[in-house]
């Protein structure tokens, strides 16, 4: 995966927040398994709607800097439709899910000019997880927000 410069990260997420960043290789399939959990203690995701969306972002004066990858993030034109993301393999008591990558179902086509090998500028996404806890006796319903960065490269073969 590739380093992304704290300021790149910043700009996503803000200062503290958690952030999932990574570069994609176009087509590529993964999937990170989460775990939420209080100074070890596993949160129990029981009642809680775990949604997941990403939308197709403009990323211009890419840098390989000595901190990692540097560029700016802009919304993309024409304004595309966001991208749910799959969530699976819910284990709510411990506090676990998986988040699957399918970069084939986030209409990228082979053809796009940013999936060049030669691109300046590459594909990229960003977007969010959100898990909304229900409120509980005397504790008010709340969100838990993990921001997401993706970079879609071309291998070189496909593109």
């Amino acid at each position: 995966m590739a380093l992304f410069s704290k300021n790149t990260l910043t700009q996503v997420s803000g200062f503290d927040n958690q952030i999932i960043a990574g570069e994609l290789v176009y087509n590529q399939k993964t999937f990170w398994n989460l775990n939420f959990n209080t100074d070890g203690v596993p949160v129990n995701l029981t009642g809680a709607t775990i949604d997941a969306q990403i939308i197709r972002r403009q990323v211009s004066n890419l840098q390989d800097t000595r901190y990692g990858l540097s560029f700016d993030i802009a919304d993309y034109t024409p304004t595309p439709t966001s991208v749910s993301l799959t969530i699976s393999n819910r284990a709510d008591a411990s506090g676990l899910f998986t988040l699957v990558i399918d970069e084939s179902t986030w209409s990228v086509i082979n053809t796009d000019p940013e999936l060049d090998i030669n691109a300046v500028d590459p594909v990229a996404f960003s977007g969010r997880i959100k898990v909304s806890f229900p409120s509980s006796g005397s504790t008010p319903a709340q969100d838990s927000i993990i921001f997401l960065l993706f970079l879609v490269r071309s291998d070189g073969v496909v593109n």
